[in-house]
């Protein structure tokens, strides 16, 4: 027997080659199929928004502070967000120990330039004008971690106002690219096609349970639905309703169901004819049969709604009557506006789900008063580049009444697809934004529905509940009041 000598260089090369194969072979990637969108791009302040670029954005940047799963306010970025007595000057005080993904502390500079980038006209970040109080010139650096804002006006709604999707904090890196705080750091970005991220170690919160994402454009909902019957990818952004009931039979696919603030409604611009007479308003509004979009936009997967946003609030509801269909009513008032027999065009993105079944509903029922809908179907570029420019458009909201309700319905907010712009909602909505009272705050935001109901271009057909569809190697998707179940991965994990 001739003896083997024991080779000790060979026997640390050997383990180390097992150890990376076993990294390798063990590093769990979880794959997102959306709707793609040609124009997204890596930096968030971008002049229109898309659930691709949300989808990438959520796991790269953070807010100073957010919404919870339930809707509450918490603090993300920001430790703290304390007023003065007059709510016109606000001390923000930072999480201490955020690492950028660049390996550097997230400090006030970072915030600072962020605030100041996205309220530069010269940006174009429309959304913007969401947090018009804040003036930029004064802002003050107190410490590294800390900041003073001297607003133009008293808001009561200072950290509710941050917690939008929108106003993510970035910073920019020695190099020059963009860089964030976030879950993940970007590998590399097709807009509209590919996105490939890595798990971001250093990351101050929850971290995801798996080591890679990837975030798949798709051209429509149906391939979306098709690449997750196929096992291309893991999650779903979101399915058409009516796949639901045949997904659900797939042993391979499970389910989250939550109630939720995202959802499509009919916009129409109130300040171009027909839309800007109020008898053909209140005969749009008519001729729905909300029921049946309920039950077949939505698959059964929701509940009826009046003509105003009212699932993002737990205020009290507006005492209106609720609206049913009256195809006799709808065509005395089209007669007495000299508008019989119009004829319409209604454009979407589809890029949610129920968009396009609503809207071909929604084309059905007015075709018995005598209104011709034509639904055009655009690629999500080509919509959102013309958001405040449709006549007629499937629109979407998200996030609670104080925040997103009034960014779609003040005069001049980017959100606001119908040109509404009305001085009785107007100078409610100042009051709200003036103050801090609970209870006063919920007796303004009923008194906003009410005149939702009665003049608003939306016509609000149903509250849809949000359906994720995912595979059984994905464990820990949570419900989420705002449709983030898809997107936020805190603690989820993959097990293929």
């Amino acid at each position: 027997m001739i003896p083997v000598k024991f080779n000790r260089a060979l026997a640390v090369a050997v383990l180390t080659a097992a150890t990376a194969l076993a990294t390798h072979t063990f590093a769990q990637e979880l794959v997102l199929g959306v709707i793609g969108n040609s124009k997204d791009q890596v930096q968030p302040y971008t002049p229109t928004s898309s659930a691709s670029a949300g989808s990438l954005y959520g796991q790269l940047y953070e807010g100073l502070t957010g919404y919870d799963s339930k809707g509450a306010v918490v603090m993300q970025l920001a430790e703290s967000m304390t007023p003065n007595a007059a709510l016109d000057v606000w001390t923000v005080k930072l999480r201490p120990n955020v690492k950028r993904h660049d390996g550097k502390p997230f400090t006030a500079d970072d915030a600072i330039a962020s605030i100041k980038y996205m309220m530069d006209p010269a940006n174009n970040f429309v959304v913007s004008s969401q947090i018009d109080f804040v003036d930029p010139a004064k802002i003050r650096k107190v410490d590294d971690l800390t900041m003073e804002f001297t607003l133009k006006r008293p808001f009561g709604l200072f950290a509710n106002a941050f917690a939008d999707n929108d106003f993510k904090m970035r910073a920019i890196a020695v190099d020059g690219s963009v860089t964030g705080t976030g879950p993940f750091k970007l590998d590399s970005f097709t807009p509209g096609q590919e996105a490939k991220l890595t798990r971001f170690d250093d990351y101050w919160g929850e971290k995801p349970g798996f080591d890679k994402l990837r975030i798949i454009g798709f051209r429509d909902q149906q391939a979306v639905t098709n690449a997750l019957r196929g096992g291309q990818i893991d999650v779903a952004y979101s399915v058409p309703y009516t796949d639901v009931p045949a997904l659900t039979k797939d042993p391979k696919l499970k389910t989250v169901v939550s109630g939720t603030t995202t959802y499509p409604m009919l916009a129409v611009r109130v300040d171009t004819p027909p839309f800007n007479d109020q008898k053909v308003l209140e005969a749009l509004k008519l001729v729905v049969d909300r029921q049946q979009i309920v039950d077949n936009a939505f698959g059964g997967f929701g509940t009826i709604a009046n003509d105003y946003l009212g699932n993002n609030t737990a205020c009290p509801a507006p005492s209106e009557p609720q609206r049913t269909q009256d195809i006799a009513k709808a065509k005395q008032l089209l007669a007495e506006a000299g508008k019989s027999n119009l004829k319409l065009e209604m454009v979407t993105d589809g890029a949610y789900a129920g968009m396009m079944e609503m809207a071909q509903l929604y084309a059905q029922q007015a075709a018995q008063a005598g209104i011709a809908i034509k639904v055009r179907r655009l690629d999500p570029a080509t919509f959102l580049n013309r958001w405040r420019e449709w006549p007629f458009l499937i629109s979407l909201t998200s996030g609670p009444y104080e925040t997103a309700t009034l960014a779609a319905l003040l005069p001049e907010q980017g959100e606001n697809a119908t040109h509404f712009d009305d001085a009785e909602y107007n100078d409610l909505a100042k009051k709200l934004q003036s103050t801090s009272d609970l209870a006063e705050q919920c007796k303004l935001i009923t008194q906003l529905q009410a005149i939702e109901y009665k003049r608003s271009g939306h016509i609000v057909a149903a509250y849809p509940e949000n359906i994720t569809v995912y595979r059984d190697t994905v464990s820990g998707l949570k419900p989420d009041i705002y449709g983030r179940t898809a997107i936020r991965f805190g603690g989820v994990t993959v097990n293929k």
